[in-house]
């Protein structure tokens, strides 16, 4: 390497300094890169400052001077101690990285260092609100969701307690479905909330009473429709009127 390197703005700091160490000691920066980087590529890293811990440490023996003073410019004080293995794998890791990429590690170091002064106090993590419920009327008959759930004289009540959502506070009653005609969407054993109504609208969900059974089926107009397909649809045009009448519109469950 005939031509002499002199520091220059397009290196790296510590470059700089090696090459300023190397004048001052009357040491050939060439001799220097014949002997610790071995290629091209290698040099180009070490202009850039990409310099292993440990070759830096060997570079400081060979130079004379201490490896704070390489890295820094500055001599340690004399309460300072040598780095740890951990400390210059972490420093290896460093000057491995990019400009930006050393940034980025600064940042995300100083976020750490920030986190572990936090107090015991500063770390108290918020308990996530207790879930409200409110209380509604479920009748002691089921609906079926298959042939027909038989009702009893008159009706009975008793009241459970749901999630305090926005469908719970517009229903007026709860039902328990009995059977599998609706499902996928509906389900045996659940529990599904009514809002009161005479009717409900072309393909909506209802809870009907025909000649006394209890029924959950989707209104066609002149059939109520299961949604599984194994059962058959129920033609309410086989019924009159005063024997078929709509409890009202399913809007949810619990």
């Amino acid at each position: 390497m005939s031509k002499k390197l002199v520091q220059s703005e397009e290196f790296s700091p510590i470059f700089n300094r090696l090459i300023a160490i190397c004048d001052s000691k009357k040491y050939s920066v060439s001799n220097l890169l014949d002997k610790f980087a071995t290629s091209r590529s290698a040099i180009n890293a070490w202009k850039k400052g990409n310099i292993s811990a440990g070759t830096t440490a060997e570079i400081a023996k060979a130079l004379g001077v201490s490896i704070e003073y390489l890295i820094t410019g500055q001599e340690k004080n004399s309460s300072a101690i040598d780095l740890t293995a951990d400390e210059r794998e972490l420093l290896d890791i460093y000057n491995s990285l990019s400009t930006m990429s050393k940034g980025r590690l600064k940042e995300r170091a100083a976020v750490l260092a920030e986190f572990e002064n936090l107090t015991a106090d500063d770390m108290v993590v918020e308990e996530a609100p207790e879930e409200r419920h409110l209380k509604i009327n479920c009748s002691t008959y089921q609906v079926s969701a298959g042939a027909g759930f038989e009702l009893g004289e008159g009706d009975e009540w008793y009241e459970i307690e749901v999630p305090d959502t926005s469908k719970a506070r517009k229903a007026d009653f709860a039902l328990q479905i009995k059977g599998n005609s609706m499902e996928p969407i509906y389900f045996n054993g659940d529990i599904v909330l009514v809002k009161e109504q005479p009717s409900v609208e072309l393909g909506e969900i209802g809870i009907f009473n025909i000649e006394g059974n209890g029924y959950i089926k989707k209104f066609g107009g002149d059939r109520l429709i299961s949604l599984n397909a194994e059962y058959d649809d129920i033609e309410v045009s086989d019924y009159d009127e005063e024997r078929i009448r709509c409890f009202g519109k399913v809007i949810g469950r619990v």
